[in-house]
């Protein structure tokens, strides 16, 4: 058998999230150390709201990500919008967190997956957490990974089956197993058959979409995984194999669902869809916005940096945001953010062309503007990829309505 390891998750969380928010609220941002990463919570909400559409007008579940913040506080706001009480991590450290916090006593939280195909060493944790909430779930896509599982189930004689989803690729190209091979209507036919599985169905996400920049492009993404999906279940269904639940989405697509509600298209694309999944919505960040399917103002994330130094002979502006607190993810516009200069008028004056460890390089800026920013002047950052940038901050500063006081401070869980 496999041996076990142990999820390390951050420890005193609440202890140091209280001196946070001890220290900084009631604060103007121009008042802390930066680089900072800001939320708008105002945007945030505005943003999650739009998703429960999706469930009240076409009566679609969802399921919404949490490994963008990996916070209680967004996780809270995203199911109450969405109207859902499922959620998919990126890790068991966010299982854990999200299991162990409020969420479950109010009720709000009862599914969660693991959205990672799950390795033998964590089946532990999969039975631990499994006792924990009404249902935890992972991914399984690879027959080896069964073996395992139904091997450390007999093992350990396990009471409990475990809640599994089987992973397909619907053109992504990054995990789950193709329509057209052979070996995928084996795998579904022994997660149905199995004494230690309870077979949900099947789960597909979009991540190529984020490659659409018009949302009617979104849309034909939107319906090609669909139609995957669809021909997933159809072939498992001629064998015999059973398909309670089909998931998919992505961001763009999912915000291609919300762009399109009126249109008649959208219900028949999405026949035979049980649920739809997002994440990045509820943030959004320079990528999407290329997409066409947000503007700046969706967006709800900002780092905030000052500038450190200048220097005239080659045009360039040094800030103290570099890629650890920017990420170095790309997006279809260059560079690796847009600068403003405050969060109520989202009007871009210049990119960060460059980035270091710490260094953020500013070259694409007209002379007038270069002339007039000084030394120590806050900047504001849209970052490429909202994801990777959270990841990089060990707490959020939260504003309302672009205002520059602290209402909040917000800390994620951190480790896998």
């Amino acid at each position: 058998m496999e041996q076990q390891t142990v999820t390390n998750i951050t420890p005193y969380l609440s202890e140091w999230k209280q001196s946070l928010q001890n220290n900084m609220i009631g604060k103007k941002l121009s008042e802390l150390r930066t680089p900072s990463l800001v939320i708008d919570k105002t945007i945030l909400e505005r943003n999650c709201q739009q998703l429960g559409k999706i469930h009240t007008e076409l009566n679609t579940n969802i399921r919404i990500h949490v490994k963008t913040h990996k916070t209680v506080e967004a996780a809270r706001i995203q199911l109450e919008g969405a109207k859902s009480d499922a959620i998919v991590v990126s890790t068991l450290a966010e299982a854990y967190f999200m299991i162990e916090s409020d969420l479950v006593k109010d009720q709000l939280l009862k599914q969660v997956l693991l959205g990672f195909p799950i390795t033998p060493d964590k089946f532990d944790d999969l039975f631990k957490l499994s006792r924990k909430v009404a249902s935890f779930q992972i991914f399984i896509d690879n027959p080896s990974t069964l073996d395992a599982l139904e091997s450390y189930c007999r093992l350990r004689n396990e009471s409990l089956k475990a809640n599994v989803f089987l992973k397909i690729d619907c053109g992504y190209g990054r995990a789950g197993i193709p329509v057209d091979q052979e070996e995928s209507i084996e795998l579904a036919r022994r997660l149905q058959a199995s004494e230690h599985v309870n077979f949900l169905g099947i789960y597909s996400h979009a991540g190529h979409s984020y490659a659409s920049q018009t949302a009617n492009a979104a849309l034909e993404y939107l319906e090609n995984e669909c139609n995957s999906a669809r021909a997933f279940r159809d072939r498992f269904e001629q064998h015999g194999i059973t398909i309670k639940t089909i998931s998919i989405g992505a961001t763009p697509t999912v915000k291609a669902i919300i762009r399109f509600m009126d249109d008649a298209r959208i219900k028949s694309i999405l026949q035979g869809i049980t649920e739809v999944h997002a994440g990045a919505y509820a943030f959004l960040d320079r990528q999407q916005v290329s997409t066409t399917l947000g503007t700046l103002d969706d967006v709800a994330v900002s780092v905030m940096g000052r500038v450190a130094s200048k220097y005239p002979s080659r045009h360039s502006i040094l800030i103290d945001a570099g890629g650890l607190a920017l990420s170095k993810d790309i997006a279809p516009q260059g560079g690796f953010g847009y600068v403003l200069l405050d969060l109520k008028h989202k009007k871009p004056v210049a990119t960060v062309s460059k980035v270091s460890q710490e260094h953020g390089i500013i070259t694409d800026i007209d002379q007038e503007l270069f002339s007039s920013l000084h030394i120590g002047q806050i900047v504001h950052i849209v970052p490429n990829h909202c994801c990777l940038t959270c990841a990089c901050h060990l707490y959020y500063v939260v504003i309302e309505e672009g205002n520059d006081t602290v209402v909040d401070v917000w800390v994620p869980v951190k480790g896998w």
